[in-house]
């Protein structure tokens, strides 16, 4: 985000090379704490599902999380909210981002499946007690809709997307990335061909996930440097550190505000 603060993550990930030699007293590592949604237990805390919808229309995703010292409703803010819920089917399609509130001791929040298949409700939070900058904890549970599916296949890589009145296009195409190589990936927001003016979303001016095509684990990619004043980007570019560790396709989505509205866009990016 051509200097600002972006409210989301994307598969981060690091590579380091060790140069000791074999004598060298090895120094201590930092805690690094992540997870890719994949599982419901991950680093003491498990996720329970209370309530997941099953069938299609409004429903209510209702789980519970428990960790070391029992059940957890109090967690430190992220992005302006203390737990961040996701839904995707298994074909990277029906993404929805949800915030819940505790309700008789579990998270909830209302949803609505359009389409039936199999899908999954990630949960992300960071506990008390994390380091500065740690990722959260993303824990998630699967579920089934039965009946009549169709399936979507997942776009090719492709330059804009839109939104309504709204264009957003990445500015490097449709390039292929480099896995382990650290990269800014950078999105522009226009209207009517000119940048947009884009207002806070939980506390910032975009929020970004990201998915394995292969295998939907949720990854965290992390924001460039943020604008020191604050202010929204002139020229609507917003923009994310890509360091990818694996090949493959990945689908990104993207939602910013603008008219005093959400919106919500989808890119296909592959890593070589």
């Amino acid at each position: 985000m051509a200097a600002v603060t972006v409210a989301g993550f994307v598969g981060a990930a690091y590579l380091f090379t060790d140069s000791r030699s074999p004598a060298a007293t090895p120094a201590p590592s930092p805690a690094i704490f992540h997870s890719d949604g994949l599982s419901d237990t991950y680093d003491g805390f498990r996720a329970e599902p209370l309530a997941l919808p099953t069938g299609r229309g409004p429903g209510t995703v209702s789980l519970r999380i428990t960790g070391p010292d029992g059940p957890a409703t109090d967690f430190q803010q992220i992005h302006t909210k203390p737990v961040h819920l996701y839904v995707l089917r298994d074909d990277l399609s029906g993404y929805q981002h949800l915030h819940p509130e505790v309700v008789d001791g579990a998270w909830t929040a209302p949803v609505t499946i359009a389409d039936g298949g199999a899908y999954r409700v990630y949960v992300e939070f960071v506990p008390h007690g994390r380091p500065a900058g740690a990722d959260p904890t993303v824990l998630g549970l699967p579920f089934v809709i039965a009946g009549d599916t169709s399936m979507i296949p997942v776009p090719a890589p492709q330059a804009e997307a839109r939104s309504g009145p709204y264009t957003v296009r990445r500015l490097d195409g449709t390039a292929d990335l480099t896995s382990g190589t650290q990269t800014a990936l950078q999105f522009q927001v226009l209207r009517d061909g000119r940048p947009a003016t884009l207002e806070p979303y939980l506390g910032a001016y975009a929020h970004l996930s990201n998915f394995e095509v292969r295998t939907q684990g949720l990854k965290h990619l992390h924001p460039l440097p943020a604008n020191p004043t604050g202010d929204p980007p002139a020229d609507g570019v917003l923009a994310f550190h890509a360091a990818f560790a694996e090949r493959g396709d990945k689908r990104l989505f993207l939602q910013f505000q603008a008219g005093g509205a959400v919106h919500q866009v989808a890119f296909t990016v592959f890593t070589t």
